[in-house]
């Protein structure tokens, strides 16, 4: 072999290393451009999964007779107050949550204007669900509730 038979072997093991090599050490040093808060709400996601989990072993545990009543208790607690406060957090991000809230806040707005509005014309209203009752009905015409012994 000759030194140029020799130089052109290096370059084609050069080029191939670097063909394979470079989406390789590519995809490693590559993250794709997530904003922070989806890297938030993974975690999020991952610390409710994880609360599941260790409910799920703890119930478990108290099935099997590990873990005695008492202890049982106090940690269930624990662990659903750090669910319940994990799942305000993602409710707090999700912007359907929030749409959600106000439109049951504005529901319940028309709703107590409407019992109001019921209530001053003199006019029964279902202690049920607040519908406009007549005053010879017995039973609420829109949920079925008995108003009056027949």
């Amino acid at each position: 072999m000759t030194a140029i038979d020799v130089a052109i072997l290096c370059l084609m093991a050069i080029g191939l290393v670097v063909g394979v090599g470079e989406p390789l050490v590519r995809r490693v040093s590559y993250k794709p451009h997530e904003r922070e808060e989806n890297d938030a709400v993974r975690s999020l996601l991952l610390q409710k999964e994880m609360l599941y989990v260790a409910i799920r072993d703890l119930d478990f545990d108290f099935q099997t007779e590990k873990v005695d009543q008492k202890d049982y208790g106090e940690l269930r607690r624990q662990l659903e107050r750090e669910a319940v406060h994990i799942l305000r957090q993602l409710d707090a991000v999700d912007p359907l949550v929030v749409f959600d809230n106000e439109v049951e806040r504005q529901v319940l707005g028309l709703r107590r204007h409407r019992t109001s509005a019921v209530g001053g014309s003199g006019q029964e209203a279902c202690p049920n669900c607040g519908a406009t009752l007549e005053s010879a009905d017995n039973f609420c015409p829109a949920c079925g509730q008995a108003l009056r012994l027949v």
